[in-house]
């Protein structure tokens, strides 16, 4: 091998080093996360389905709905986008995208989260009246509404 076919080798493995950390990072939050969060209509059950892309970020569809003591929360979903961010604990920035259904008087949120030794995830909820979030990784207690069923629900 010429010595300029080396080198090229060398670089082209030092550039997808950082691309396969943040696969990585991205795969660590890949799956399905069920707790709840705390805005303005109370809390409310939250499912987080987040599917790593393969260039280290994840599509997520947020969905939400009433729990049992919050009874007048509706339910809704609309897509994210997520970041890995480095350091620790692992932390994740969430976007909020597209409305898939949107209910009267709610808003898209924007999540801040960090995952925990033990595996749960906690966090900021970045909206009007909004607190915090915890979910943990778990199968959905509830099917999903068709309007929400898009392309990241059936994988």
């Amino acid at each position: 091998m010429s010595l300029g076919r080396a080198a090229l080798g060398l670089l082209a493995a030092l550039l997808a080093a950082p691309a396969a950390a943040q696969d990585g990072a991205a795969l660590r939050w890949d799956g399905e996360w069920v707790g709840a969060y705390v805005c303005g209509q109370g809390k409310t059950g939250l499912t987080l389905r987040l599917r790593a892309r393969g260039d280290g970020m994840l599509g997520g569809l947020f969905h939400f709905w009433p729990l049992p003591g919050n009874p007048g929360a509706a339910e809704g979903c609309f897509e994210m986008r997520a970041t890995p961010r480095p350091g620790a604990p692992p932390a994740l920035s969430l976007t909020a995208g597209r409305w898939l259904l949107e209910p009267p008087d709610y808003v898209t949120v924007d999540l801040e989260a960090w995952m925990g030794e033990d595996g749960q995830v906690f966090g900021n909820v970045d909206g009007p009246g909004c607190t915090v979030f915890s979910l943990r990784r778990a199968s959905p207690p509830r099917p999903l509404p068709a309007a929400c069923a898009g392309p990241l629900a059936r994988q």
